[in-house]
């Protein structure tokens, strides 16, 4: 019997029932598609139903701030060379250094060691949050190592 759990993000259902109709898409299709969950979420009666947000307003403003989102982590800073020619490496114009403030421009966080010390850490746990979902992947033995 298979049981689930939410990750980082929580949904109103519960996780085993939402594995167990996903699976069912799996067992159908060979895999499942998020448009194929989105669709067999449209029936009222799944738990997968419980995940998303049926009314349109909400729905579309929701999506508008995944797209600022989007929009936010981007934009990068491409340096020129004294020909004006772009150099290869581009830069973030902003991060976000923890989940409570919004985010900030990659000057202003360089320019203070704590902020920069956040941004580190964030980074570190993401890594960790990486390898967390992939470390039985042999191949990458190596960067597990080097994360730790």
């Amino acid at each position: 019997m298979l049981t689930a759990t939410w990750g980082k993000h929580f949904f109103k259902a519960d996780a085993t029932k939402c594995a167990s109709e996903i699976m069912e898409i799996c067992d159908q299709m060979e895999s499942a598609t998020p448009q194929q969950i989105l669709e067999k979420a449209r029936d009222e009666s799944t738990e997968l139903h419980k995940c998303f947000t049926w009314d349109d307003s909400i729905a579309a403003e929701k999506y508008r701030i995944h797209e600022a989102r989007q929009i936010v982590c981007q934009l990068k800073i491409v340096e020129q060379d004294i020909d004006n020619k772009p150099k290869p490496t581009a830069i973030r114009v902003f991060y976000k250094t923890d989940d409570k403030s919004g985010y900030k421009p990659t000057q202003l966080i360089l320019k203070q060691p704590d902020e920069y010390e956040a941004l580190l850490e964030r980074c570190r746990n993401e890594l960790l949050s990486v390898k967390q979902k992939y470390q039985n992947i042999s191949e990458y033995e190596e960067v597990w190592e080097l994360i730790n």
